[in-house]
């Protein structure tokens, strides 16, 4: 978590990250850019219109 956050993050598995991400902005949310995991995948944090923090994760084994 990043400084000053406590518990936990639940992470819901993508397809695509870009398109999650675009997604939870449509939908009223707030995404992140994504960022890279080398060599495991990227990940987005996001936040529902009513400030639930969440993440997107997608698999891939190219990531930068």
């Amino acid at each position: 978590m990043e400084p000053g956050k406590h518990g936990m993050r639940a992470y819901f598995d993508v397809d695509d990250i870009k398109t999650g991400a675009a997604r939870v902005k449509e939908l009223g949310g707030e995404a992140g850019d994504p960022m890279p995991v080398p060599t495991m995948g990227w990940f987005a944090t996001c936040k529902d219109p009513h400030g639930n923090e969440f993440g997107l994760w997608q698999n891939d084994t190219s990531a930068a």
